[in-house]
Formats: structure tokens, sequence, C-alpha cells
């Protein structure tokens, strides 16, 4: 975008008087950490891995055969909560096992080698949960958690936080603004889909939000911190993934984190988005070969 053309949107000329005093949009600000082997905001980054930690058994065997694949990192949710817990209870999904969940993935982490991503919901869970939590996930549901946000800036380790289905961009960029003042400059910003089901919903039932993909380039206008997709939530539907998992890396998003299974429609939360491990090869192959 042309210098003119930034002046032209009285957002961007806003933000741009208080440059000075934010550290989220000042373009000489560079976001750059290391989070495995992989340098975030300079090499493209994947983690994958289930929505729900479900046993010890599941978790290690899997996350062995996602190393193979080439991922950089294991996702899984540990304290995952439901919308409608007894609603989709009763359709056979289940929230997750907590504290036990991240035991199990501090021993994946032990046999492969691989960082660990997990979701914290609460500032009574961080002291407790971080020696099992490489990457510190915030859910869409507490990008705003200010409280939570301000703890998370005082510690040492990468935050990836994900905006609110219905945040607007200043929101979002207000959040990690939160988090890089209180010292914690390793934030990622996590797109999911936002409100607003397409209409095409009563053919793929499964589909609750629509793909955020031009917040990519539009987030990139502003800010040098690292964009991370998730194309599993954006689209609640598998055999979408592989497209706006493309979609993503070609608007510049600098990773993606992606929900996969051993055998999808067993997955105890969100089946229908659960990728089969083959389609995720195809997706981390394509990957490598257009970062080349």
């Amino acid at each position: 975008m042309a210098a003119n053309e930034n002046i032209r949107n009285p957002f961007i000329k806003n933000l741009q008087k208080q440059k000075k005093l934010l550290i989220s949009i000042n373009k000489k600000n560079k976001f750059n950490f290391k989070i495995g082997n992989k340098i975030v905001g300079k090499e493209k980054i994947i983690f994958a891995g289930p929505c729900s930690v479900e046993s010890r058994s599941m978790i290690i065997n899997f996350s062995k055969k996602l190393k193979k694949l080439g991922v950089n990192g294991i996702r899984g949710g540990a304290y995952k909560p439901c919308t409608f817990p007894i609603r989709q209870e009763v359709n056979g999904w289940k929230e997750g096992i907590k504290f036990k969940g991240l035991e199990y993935l501090s021993e994946v982490r032990k046999i492969t080698g691989l960082p660990i991503v997990s979701e914290l919901m609460d500032v009574r869970q961080i002291k407790k949960s971080l020696p099992f939590i490489d990457v510190i996930q915030v859910g869409t549901r507490n990008f705003q958690n200010y409280s939570l946000l301000d703890e998370l800036g005082k510690i040492d380790k990468p935050i990836m936080l994900k905006r609110g289905t219905w945040g607007t961009i200043d929101e979002i960029l207000g959040s990690a603004e939160r988090i890089l003042n209180g010292g914690n400059n390793k934030v990622m910003i996590c797109l999911r889909g936002i409100i607003g089901a397409p209409s095409y919903r009563h053919v793929f039932p499964s589909v609750r939000w629509s793909p955020d993909i031009m917040m990519i380039p539009a987030l990139k206008e502003l800010t040098n911190i690292p964009i991370i997709y998730d194309p599993s939530h954006s689209t609640g539907y598998r055999n979408f993934v592989p497209a706006i998992s493309k979609a993503a890396i070609v608007a510049g998003a600098d990773g993606l984190i992606i929900e996969s299974h051993p055998n999808p429609q067993k997955s105890i939360s969100d089946p229908d988005q659960a990728i089969h491990i083959k389609q995720l090869s195809e997706i981390v192959k394509w990957v490598k070969k257009y970062e080349k």
C-alpha cells in the first residue's frame, strides 16, 4: 500500500500518531523468536495435533507420527472448555482432562523433542502449568481477559493470542499490546475465523465461522507481530482445511495451527474439522515447497 493510501485511512492515520506509544504497530520493532528449531516471523511454522488430549497412549503415539511428517510443534487441549458442555456431552463430546493432559503433553515433549502448544484459561493455571507448556495459547473467548493478558506479559514464553470471533483489528492489536507492554515480546496473533456463518451452512452444518484471510495482509500492513492461521476452526470442515491453509500462507501467514486426529470421526471434540494424517502430510509438504 502506498503511503498516501495510508493517510486516507482515518484509523491508520490515528494509529500513526500514537506510534511512539504503541509497541505493536511500530514497524521498527521486530518480533522474531525461536520456537523449537524455527525462528517465528522468518520461517514458516506448523503446529498440529488433536483438539483435545484424550488419553496418554493416543497423544504419545499420534505425536510420534506427527514428528515424522515434519510438523514443528504439537498442539493439544488440556483445559478444553466446550461452549455448551451439557449439550455437547449428549453428542458424545467431552471437555478436557485438564492438568493430567499437560502431564501427558510433557511426556510427548520428552519423546519427540517438539515444543508443546496448549491453552490456559485463567491466571490461577499459569504457575502450575508453565513447566509443561512451551507456547501458551489464549483462546478466542479469552482474548480480552485483561487479567490473564497482564500476567502473560510478565513471563518469558511465547504467547499465541487468538482473535475473538467478534474482535476488530484494533481490539486484537490492543490485546497484543497489553502483553507486549508487560515485557513479553514473544507474541503471535492467531486468526481462527469470525462470526458470520456462510450462506452454505445449511449444506455444511459444522461450518460455524467465516475464514478471515483478509485480516492477514491487513495486520501485516500495521505490525511485525507474527501471524498464525487456524484453518480448522475457521472452516469447521476437514475437506476445506487444505485449501484455506494454502490461502493463508499465500496471504502472508507466518504459520498454521491445525487440528488432526488418528481417527477424526471419533475425536471427542470437533470431529468434523479434524483432518486425517494424510491430509496433514500434504499440507506440510506444500508449505515446505512454497517456502523454498
